[in-house]
């Protein structure tokens, strides 16, 4: 009798259990997907938004929405006007960012809401446009699908292919208040309507656009960041004489795999001195000139290790010059010498600025490919 009153007051809760509430239809919502930010003439905020449209008599597979406001939250209370059906929190994939925005202004205080509200997706990948965020939103998909997956895709495959960084909400706000690294953001641009990934984009403590890597400062900068669990791609052009080639024939590509990276930092009186020591065994992708490999391939690793510390080091004069840290070098400052980081970490882009950086790369080829 008890198993059978169990039983009964069983089934009777999950009868009124489906009962509760009422059916969301997928076709009255609205999934932000996409929040784009830019700044007008009058230094107003102009927001765009994607969200797929799930209609089976809409001609369009994707929505774009723009409004003007004075803050985020306005913006969402003026979308709310123009949309049809319910905003849903939550979905959001990526946040893009005018270039002119941070150029004029700290682009933290307008990402507060994000932050705020816990419905918020804080995984979104924040992107800088080289660019309007409207020429970005209005390119031409048609053979691409919706513009929200095309640039989801895009950006985490360059990542991967270690060729760009991948920055979310939450890992910017980290070093937006961390004082031992400056923020770094995939940059992407408009190129004959496509969408392209163009490199780095650098921004001073304070917000503020400082600089901008290539593709091949930015692997380096993934070098540099220790980043190095994927196979980070290079191409160099070497000295033609020292093969004897032509000029534009003296290229060479070639992987790097599970490099390792070594830090040691001291300072003397206030002077820092950072000395950067790297393992760095390669697969060679390609070279374009002829080399006996079993007799010169020394001479090869040799004008590889000179190429890869030049550009290092010219990648680390530039992030000086601009005083920002994008490598975390504060990071194994603060962790190894703590008491003289105290002495620096109020005015660390400074302190970087005036010190002295060695890079010492060792290379190794430990593949060269199918053989001649």
């Amino acid at each position: 009798m008890k198993k059978w009153k169990s039983i009964f007051l069983t089934w009777a809760a999950l009868l009124w259990l489906t009962g509760c509430g009422r059916a969301v239809y997928i076709e009255n919502q609205r999934f932000l997907l996409i929040q784009g930010m830019d700044f007008d003439e009058e230094k107003k905020v102009v927001v765009y938004t994607s969200s797929p449209v799930f209609s089976n008599v809409a001609k369009d597979r994707y929505k774009i929405t723009s409004t003007t406001a004075d803050t985020m939250r306005e913006s969402r209370k003026k979308l709310e006007s123009k949309l049809s059906g319910n905003i849903a929190a939550g979905k959001l994939q990526s946040i893009l960012i005018g270039k002119k925005m941070l150029q004029q202004t700290n682009v933290l205080p307008y990402l507060d809401v994000f932050y705020r509200d816990p419905k918020n997706e804080i995984n979104a990948n924040v992107i800088v446009l080289d660019g309007s965020v409207k020429e970005v939103m209005h390119t031409n998909m048609s053979d691409k699908g919706r513009i929200a997956v095309a640039i989801q895709q895009l950006i985490e495959s360059t990542y991967k292919s270690r060729i760009s960084v991948l920055t979310t909400l939450l890992k910017f706000h980290q070093q937006m208040t961390d004082n031992a690294i400056t923020p770094c953001i995939t940059e992407m641009r408009v190129e004959k309507n496509d969408l392209v990934i163009s490199g780095t984009t650098l921004l001073h403590k304070d917000g503020t656009y400082a600089a901008s890597f290539n593709k091949q400062e930015s692997s380096l900068l993934i070098l540099l960041q220790r980043n190095t669990d994927k196979p980070i791609p290079l191409t160099f052009h070497l000295s033609p004489k020292m093969f004897h080639t032509d000029e534009e024939m003296s290229y060479v590509s070639f992987n790097m795999n599970k490099v390792k990276v070594n830090f040691k930092t001291k300072f003397e009186g206030n002077h820092l001195t950072i000395d950067i020591q790297m393992k760095v065994p390669i697969d060679l992708t390609e070279r374009m000139f002829t080399l006996d490999m079993e007799k010169q391939s020394k001479l090869l690793e040799q004008a590889i290790e000179q190429e890869l510390e030049k550009e290092c080091q010219d990648l680390i004069k530039k992030a000086q010059k601009n005083q920002v840290d994008p490598f975390g070098f504060g990071i194994y400052v603060r962790a190894h010498d703590y008491k003289n980081w105290k002495k620096v970490e109020d005015n660390w882009g400074k302190a970087l600025s005036e010190a002295t950086v060695n890079v010492s790369p060792k290379v190794a080829i430990k593949s060269i490919g199918v053989s001649e």
